[in-house]
This record gives structure tokens, C-alpha cells and sequence, in this order.
């Protein structure tokens, strides 16, 4: 259960500032090109390019869509989520780090692309992203992720200033980044699924998985017949590769407040320890949505970690009031990457292990399943082989 801030409210503002959302359960006798179970951004983000390529989808959604961790987010869409790629080089070598590189630009660009071809009202807004630290300790790791930036061809600053209005010894600049609201966002793509052979169902909850030539996804509303299935809930409900073996799900917590003081335009990230700060407009002014503190997923009290983050917030900025809490949960792969690809079962793939980054990696899985999907290829498709740790 959330908890509730101190002025009574709880709960996401995405999902809060969003209308309910009415679409029916499944249809009995249907037969798709293809079925995605979950209706996050990845589901949703793979059935409307998926519509678009031309295929009939059917989007399933156990409760009501982009609902539940989808609305957890931030809402920063960026090509780093913070300090990634120094990191990505020494691990992984330049030639992976660079298509890595290369798929954060592309999801970036493709939201961008959705929201003015299909027309969609979701407060999308270019402001650039600092990563900054507080300590001077932590200058030498930013002037290594600026190097390793760099040499992917990032468009990328380094600074001893932003505009934050509290110190900081150092800043890492990527300009032209963006942030929405996701829900409008999403509810508008879902929208655009609906129709012309292509569904979006509610209150259907995916049960099992029957392989052959043609799928039969079992539900609690009946069976739907596909030739591809796209599993994309959090953790996958049908997993033949046991892939929740090499996931870590944790959560972070999230408040959105009023300043007295204007914030400055801009998403920041504080690298160690993880603190993020955007802002979004409302009819009360503007809202500034904090982010950070992290727990492993099933704790006792989630109280104690609002505290310390609204604790942190205050030690920062001139807060009037607190007017919403609400956490996210995610999981890490074992080696960083998100696992998005077929599984070992023919036309059943997955997306999951996105690393509280889902809007990027959310876009990114339904791009590359879609291309995985219309010609079985892709530049990031060995690279996020969910069969990858069976090796």
C-alpha cells in the first residue's frame, strides 16, 4: 500500500493527473499477429510500432494499463541515467559501449518521434540533464565519464557550475535531453493501437503460454491465438529460461513538492549517492519530483525511506510542502544490461531488467522486439539476449 505524505495525498502524480482508463476485456475466438502481455511502456511501445510495420496486435493487461510500475518513474528520457559509460567501456570494450550509446539516442529520438507524428498532449520538453557531485572526491569519476562520453560521440560538457540553487563541485552537461508525462504519453499510444484489427485489453490476466506453429495465450477471459508473443511485465509470469534467476529487484523512492523558490529547468542527477530532481508544471505552480534513497523490494515499512529523502529535500531546497509519495520498482540484471530478445521458445520473447531506467530501456525493448519481430534482426540483439547467462 502507498503511504501517505503529510498533506494527505498519496500515490503517483503520473497516474493522479491521468483520467481512469476503460478498455474491455478479451474478445473469446481472436487470433493476432501478435499478443504482448503487459501494458507498460515496452508492451505499448512494441504494439503501436508493431501496428505501424503493419501487424494486428493485442496488447493484455491483468488490471488497467500503465498503472502500476510504469507510473513509478521520474519521467527523464536521457542517453545516460547517470554515470554508465566509463564503466560500460571498461566492462564491455568500446564497440558494445558505442551501440549502447547508439540505442539510448535512438529511444530518445523515437519518443520524440511518437509525440509529434501521432499528436500527442504529454508536456514532452527538451532540457538538458547534469550529473553532478557534491564532493570534490567525486570529480575524478566525472572527468572519466566525460572522457569515455566523449569518445562515443556524446555532445557533452563538463562544469564546475550548474544551475542548481545549492553547491556542487562539479557537472556533467548533456544538453538537448527531454522529460513528459508518462502516462499521457502512453494512454495516447494506446489509443493509437485500438482499432483496425489491433486491441488493447483490460482486466484479462495472462495465465500460460501453449507453444506451436501458432500460440495460444490462456487467460482468465479465454485464449487468444498469436504467431508472436511478447512478454513484457516486470518480471516475466511465463519463464522458461528461469531468466528471475539472474534478476534484482530492488526500489527507490520518489516525492513531489512545492519549492518558495523557483527550481531551475533541468533534470540532475546526483551520482553517489543517487539523488534526481526534475520538475513538472501544474495548475498549483511548479513541482518539483525528488528522487532517490533505495531498499531491497519487500521491506518492512517503507516510512522510514520517504522520511530520509523528504529529510534530504529539505536540506536542500526551501520546501513549502509535500504533496505526493510514491516509490518504484525495478530490477537489475546480474551484469547491468537489460535482457530483451526471443527466448528459448521460437517467436516468445521478453523484455524485462530494464535498471530504473524504463523509459529509455521501456522504448528500447519495443523497438528492438519490433525489428527482432518484421526481419529477425537487430544491432542490440545479441548484446541483450536474455538466454545471454546460459552461455
Amino acid at each position: 500500500m502507498a503511504n501517505k505524505d503529510l498533506n494527505g495525498n498519496s500515490g503517483s502524480y503520473w497516474l493522479k493527473t491521468c483520467p481512469a482508463t476503460n478498455f474491455q476485456p478479451l474478445k473469446l475466438g481472436l487470433k493476432v499477429d501478435t499478443v504482448i502481455i503487459g501494458g507498460g511502456i515496452a508492451g505499448i511501445t512494441a504494439g503501436i510500432l508493431l501496428k505501424d510495420m503493419g501487424y494486428d496486435v493485442a496488447v493484455l493487461e491483468s488490471d488497467r494499463i500503465v498503472k502500476e510500475v510504469t507510473v513509478g518513474t521520474t519521467a527523464k528520457i536521457s542517453v545516460a541515467p547517470n554515470m554508465i559509460y566509463h564503466d560500460l567501456m571498461e566492462k564491455f570494450g568500446k564497440e558494445i559501449a558505442l551501440k549502447i550509446a547508439k540505442a539510448n539516442k535512438n529511444a530518445l529520438k523515437k519518443i520524440e518521434e511518437l509525440v509529434s507524428t501521432k499528436g500527442i498532449d504529454c508536456e514532452f520538453h527538451k532540457t538538458p540533464l547534469y550529473i553532478y557531485t557534491e564532493s570534490s572526491a567525486g570529480i575524478k569519476r566525472l572527468e572519466e565519464e566525460y572522457i569515455a562520453a566523449k569518445d562515443l560521440g556524446f555532445d557533452v560538457e563538463l562544469n564546475h557550475h550548474n544551475p542548481l540553487p545549492f553547491k556542487t563541485s562539479c557537472s556533467l552537461k548533456y544538453p538537448n535531453q527531454a522529460q513528459f508525462h508518462p502516462r499521457k504519453y502512453l494512454l495516447g499510444l494506446a489509443e493509437e493501437i485500438e482499432g483496425n484489427g489491433s486491441h488493447v485489453f483490460e482486466k484479462t490476466r495472462a495465465i500460460s503460454v501453449h507453444d506451436g506453429d501458432v500460440k495460444e495465450v490462456v487467460t482468465d477471459q479465454g485464449s487468444i491465438m498469436a504467431s508472436n508473443v511478447i512478454i513484457a511485465t516486470h518480471t516475466p509470469f511465463y519463464d522458461p529460461d528461469h531468466l528471475k534467476d539472474h534478476l534484482n529487484p530492488g526500489r527507490s523512492y520518489v516525492i513531489g513538492l512545492y519549492t518558495r523558490k523557483e527550481f531551475p529547468d533541468g533534470m540532475f542527477v546526483e551520482f553517489n549517492p543517487v539523488h534526481t530532481y526534475r520538475t513538472t508544471p501544474t495548475p498549483k505552480g511548479q513541482l518539483v519530483i525528488v528522487a532517490g534513497e533505495h531498499s531491497e523490494m519487500n521491506v518492512e515499512s517503507r516510512q522510514i525511506y520517504y522520511d530520509k529523502l523528504e529529510s534530504y529535500a529539505k536540506n536542500h531546497l526551501d520546501v513549502e510542502s509535500v504533496r505526493y509519495r510514491w516509490s518504484s520498482h525495478d530490477s537489475v540484471t546480474d551484469d547491468g544490461l537489460p535482457m530483451i530478445g526471443m527466448t528459448s521458445l521460437n517467436a516468445v520473447y521478453v523484455a524485462t531488467g530494464f535498471g530504473f531506467w524504463g523509459m529509455n530501456n521501456g522504448t528500447t525493448a519495443g523497438m528492438v522486439i519490433a525489428d527482432l519481430i518484421h526481419d529477425n534482426e537487430s544491432y542490440l540483439k545479441d548484446i541483450f539476449d536474455p538466454l545471454r547467462f546460459k552461455y
